[in-house]
């Protein structure tokens, strides 16, 4: 009795200790937390608690006494397939780190088990100005948990409650490490799930290592060519992940506020209430035959007909109609989901559904539609890859050249994506690259005459 009182004891005294580590991430338009992996200032937190924001306003570690606040904080990486980022924070003084309960790739089943204890982080509501952290206890409910929508592998489930605010959070073990890390939860079911800690392992294991000119320029030329081989196989959800961020926003930003602009009254505002009154009509097939997917197969339908010639002008003379296809799609994706999946009302749906069109993850649909006209469907073969100095971001500059078709239709020298010394077709495009985030990311196309 003895011994296990005071193996309890050294228990609470490491979660304590490890609290220390853990962190609460304000940005400009949410908050989510995240924890230190290495003394020199390196945290790990979801992509989504800093993709969408702006800027990051400060990092506070409340545990800490006395509690810091650090408001130099850089993005160094973001994982483009799991919810994973990784950022430093700039500091005088080491930091506490995290133990980790591995530092490699390994099943999550050699460091946890089902119902095993953990805890949670939680920020703790007060009436003071300094934020405080509250620990959550409960187990693993589950090992393997899987949820494509989420990202890909397996997330480990627990039966603590998950809340707006613990994304990025760590999931301790009774040893007071880092089993995993917070991402998501059922709405209106208990608790939630997390990436094992493997997985960010993973994530610090590919980071690429871009500080020397030629990693650079290999890196720039293999992403150009993988953004490139998701575009021809027609893969929208792998060229998506290429898109520069920066250019997704610029992007979505002239969309959106061209569309919205035009909508709030006359002739606009007529199209976007026929377009609410068609998607109201697909849920209601939704009701009486008891198929969801009725609505997401008939929202292809409603969407292409907002694209009509005839009714572009009433939402901006400008517009690409790649746009307007791109600007429906994720408006009316997002209602179906809310309606017919979250029992929401269409008041609330569409308040969804537009605080959908302000995350990366649309901006990123203008951004590749954009990307895709310019390409044109013609398959090309990259030439050259050189890389260009920018005041703030560095760019890349990918040559590529229409390539020649056969007879049968296809592309006669190498395909798309593919170095080549071959002299193509007529035209030769540029594609711009800029390094965000920690790695290459697709800008812009642009059509350069032969000299």
């Amino acid at each position: 009795m003895e011994g296990s009182l005071r193996r309890a004891k050294g228990a609470e005294s490491a979660i304590q200790r490890s609290a220390a580590a853990v962190a609460i991430i304000e940005t400009d338009v949410a908050r989510g937390m995240g924890f230190v992996v290495d003394p020199s200032g390196y945290l790990i937190t979801n992509r989504h608690v800093i993709e969408d924001a702006d800027h990051i306003e400060g990092v506070v570690f409340p545990a800490r006494d006395p509690s810091r606040v650090y408001g130099s904080v850089r993005v160094v990486y973001t994982d483009p397939v799991r919810d994973l980022a990784l950022l430093h924070v700039h500091s005088n003084e080491p930091l506490t780190a995290l133990p980790l309960a591995t530092d490699g790739v390994e099943p999550v089943s050699s460091y946890l088990s089902h119902a095993d204890p953990v805890v949670l982080v939680q920020r703790e509501a007060t009436s003071g100005v300094d934020p405080t952290l509250a620990l959550l206890r409960g187990e693993v409910a589950r090992l393997q948990v899987f949820n494509p929508a989420a990202g890909p592998g397996a997330f480990v489930g627990v039966t603590t409650d998950v809340h707006q605010g613990q994304s990025g959070g760590p999931v301790l073990d009774r040893h007071g490490r880092a089993v995993g890390v917070v991402t998501w939860t059922w709405r209106e079911r208990g608790g939630g799930y997390a990436i094992p800690i493997a997985d960010a392992m993973r994530m610090l294991a590919e980071r690429p290592n871009l500080d020397q000119e030629q990693p650079r320029e290999q890196r720039a030329e293999l992403r150009a060519r993988l953004f490139l081989d998701a575009v021809a196989r027609g893969d929208g959800e792998a060229a998506r992940r290429f898109t520069s961020p920066s250019q997704a926003r610029k992007q979505r930003e002239e969309v959106v506020g061209e569309i919205m602009g035009n909508a709030q009254q006359g002739r606009g505002l007529e199209v976007m209430q026929g377009f609410v009154s068609a998607l109201e009509q697909l849920i209601g097939e939704v009701a009486q035959q008891g198929d969801p997917e009725i609505a997401q197969q008939g929202l292809a339908t409603v969407v292409l007909s907002m694209a009509r010639p005839g009714l572009r002008p009433a939402l901006g003379q400008a517009l690409q109609e790649s746009h307007v296809v791109s600007f429906f799609h994720e408006l009316g994706d997002a209602y179906l989901r809310a309606r017919v999946f979250g029992g929401e009302t269409s008041e609330d749906a569409l308040r969804s559904a537009l605080r959908r069109l302000a995350t990366i993850d649309a901006a990123r649909s203008f951004a590749l539609a954009s990307l895709v006209t310019q390409l044109g469907g013609r398959p090309v073969e990259i030439r050259s890859v050189a890389l260009t100095p920018g005041a703030y971001i560095p760019g890349a500059r990918v040559e590529l050249a229409v390539a020649d078709l056969d007879p049968s239709g296809g592309p006669s020298g190498s395909s798309s994506g593919s170095s080549s010394d071959a002299s193509g077709g007529g035209e030769l495009l540029d594609l711009h690259l800029r390094l965000e985030w920690g790695d290459w990311y697709v800008a812009s196309i642009d059509l350069r005459p032969r000299s």
